[in-house]
């Protein structure tokens, strides 16, 4: 990114010495060989701008990317722990948000931060030095510009922060609808209640549809305003330039590096601006991610009466209460269970099965009868 910066802030000087001292000293025999040697510097510029911002941009991805995966994973495991009271203050279609969209926000901010936090300002800074360095009068219009923006950019940022987390709470709605859907297809169509869930979700849908657009309104905003500001700006250096020009007092070359100059400042600006736009919505997705990960997990081992105990050979035994049945389950590998039903100490029904669904329902039948048949005795 420094690189890029470096070259960003060299390139226009560049061209106003090929400007003023090649094209406007042709009769001193500074003509096409001091354009040529100009012009191959300025793509020796660029090619090391080039290796520089790709290298760069690859880093901040890939840092971007390991972060994220990390930060998944660790709420992830979070989560794994939760008991059936924390997951329902959260709600599973909300979990499901915080662990894919809400990271995702997080990723793309730090890749935005790895790329821009020290190209935006050090275009900035560099550009305004370069600015006062050509002409101090001419750069006082930097002194009116710039206030006006941050003060914009400011009130711009405090709108925007709560629409943001209005919008990812919009969507834990619409996610959760759609799990208790699919969840509950079977009961839904067996109560032939299909038309009530589509109004149900085209409601949440909509929801999120006018919350995510008055969220973005305020993305729409920014650029027109600082489009404004870069072409007002612009227009007010040509014509005082222009003056300082006629006057013999500021070059050409100068005037066309110092417009260059004004285009980067407000440029890294506007880039500023988007950054903090970003970071706005990521401080919203990153405060639901740290609701999760400080959470107090209320069902824990701490005082349970055997917490070393472990499963050995992947072998469990459930005993139900008021019944001599033993249940016992064996997982060899994923997917294949090994389920055998114990009544009065005499196996009575066992099953081998390696789909989950299988041995789910197996066990719920067998295990009813088994009840009913011991009822029935008593």
């Amino acid at each position: 990114m420094l690189t890029e910066v470096a070259g960003e802030i060299v390139l226009p000087k560049i061209m106003a010495s090929m400007i003023d001292s090649g094209i406007g000293a042709e009769v001193a025999g500074l003509g096409t060989g001091y354009i040529l040697s100009r012009a191959l510097l300025m793509i020796a510029c660029i090619c090391v701008m080039i290796i520089g911002g790709i290298g760069g941009h690859f880093f901040a991805i890939r840092a971007s990317v390991y972060f994220s995966a990390d930060l998944r994973q660790g709420v992830f495991e979070k989560v794994q722990n939760f008991s059936f009271k924390n997951i329902d203050n959260f709600s599973t279609g909300s979990l499901v948000t915080r662990l894919t969209n809400d990271i995702t926000q997080v990723q793309n901010m730090v890749r935005m931060l790895l790329i821009m936090a020290m190209r935006s300002p050090g275009m900035l800074i560099g550009g305004i030095i370069m600015a006062c360095s050509i002409n101090k009068e001419l750069a006082l219009i930097l002194a009116f510009v710039i206030p006006i923006l941050a003060v914009l950019i400011g009130l711009l940022l405090k709108t925007a922060f709560p629409r943001f987390g209005a919008m990812q709470k919009k969507l834990d709605n619409l996610n959760s609808g759609i799990q208790e859907n699919i969840t509950n297809v079977r009961v839904i169509k067996s109560f032939v209640r299909q038309d009530f869930e589509t109004e149900k979700f085209e409601n949440a849908n909509s929801d999120l549809m006018n919350t995510t657009m008055r969220a973005l309104k305020i993305v729409i905003t920014t650029m027109p305003i600082m489009t404004l500001a870069m072409n007002i700006t612009t227009l007010l250096v040509v014509w005082f330039g222009g003056n300082f020009v006629v006057g013999g007092s500021m070059g050409v070359g100068d005037l066309t590096a110092f417009t260059t100059y004004i285009t980067q400042i407000l440029m890294s600006l506007m880039m500023v601006s988007m950054l903090f736009l970003q970071l706005s919505r990521a401080l919203a997705s990153s405060t639901r991610i740290t609701e999760v990960l400080k959470t107090d997990v209320d069902l824990t081992d701490e005082n349970a009466g055997q917490k070393d105990k472990k499963v050995e050979n992947g072998r469990v035994e459930f005993k139900i209460d008021g019944y001599d049945i033993t249940i016992i389950c064996v997982v060899e590998k994923p997917l294949h269970y090994c389920l055998a039903v114990y009544v009065d100490g005499k196996i009575k029904v066992e099953w081998i099965s390696q789909d989950c669904e299988i041995r789910r329902k197996f066990y719920q039948k067998h295990t009813k009868s088994l009840l009913d048949s011991k009822q029935k005795k008593l």
